[in-house]
């Protein structure tokens, strides 16, 4: 077995990833495409399993420069895809987000979501690449609402308050470690 097969067996990463019935993906006007519901869903129910690829430190630099997306979720996990080909790249951000993170590869709702609200997520639950800056502003109209996201939300006071415990795993490991 290869370290690389070892690594993936022993996180138990999902093979696909899983959207909750009760959610379609659907083109939106402002946004491109979106995950909507479809019926009501309940606080705490999980809504998204990201699964598909994921690599270690050792690949990070040549999956990148193939133009792949490499999203880091642990110390020593990335995940890896195309722009707009797995279906969890569909959960739009919002400042005020309706879904947090219950693991590593899991999303629930934080609160009620009812039919036809667009099921998003808070991107400082997972971005920590402190260099990272959107190059698009946010839009997502919340009073909350921050214009850009960065890598350095997750040090902001008032999102360590609303989304503690809820972070990806290397987050809430900075967070407990006091950065």
């Amino acid at each position: 077995m290869s370290r690389y097969q070892h690594f993936y067996q022993t996180m138990n990463i999902p093979k696909e990833t899983w959207i909750n019935p009760k959610i379609k993906i659907r083109e939106t006007v402002n946004k491109g495409k979106s995950m909507f519901a479809t019926e009501p869903i309940k606080t705490g129910e999980k809504v998204l399993i990201w699964g598909g690829e994921y690599i270690n430190k050792d690949k990070v630099e040549k999956t990148k420069a193939n133009g792949k997306l490499v999203m880091q979720w642990d110390d020593d996990l990335f995940s890896v895809e195309k722009r707009g080909k797995d279906p969890g790249y569909f959960i739009n951000h919002s400042c005020d987000s309706n879904t947090w993170m219950s693991d590593t590869f899991t999303f629930i709702t934080k609160r009620d979501i009812k039919a036809g609200e667009e099921v998003t997520a808070d991107y400082a639950l997972w971005e920590a690449n402190e260099d990272y800056v959107s190059e698009w502003e946010c839009k997502c109209g919340s009073p909350l609402c921050r214009k850009r996201v960065t890598g350095k939300d997750w040090r902001l006071p008032e999102i360590q308050t609303r989304y503690k415990g809820y972070f990806s795993p290397l987050i809430n490991k900075r967070l407990k470690n006091k950065y």
